[in-house]
């Protein structure tokens, strides 16, 4: 059981970050 709330908040957190980081990706190619 904890690892799988584990496995959840990690995946949940590698989930947001690559997220943010495509939303950043296409904010640049936006402003060129």
């Amino acid at each position: 059981m904890i690892g799988f709330i584990l496995g959840t908040f990690f995946g949940g957190t590698v989930g947001a970050v690559t997220m943010a980081f495509c939303n950043a990706a296409k904010r640049n190619d936006e402003k060129r």
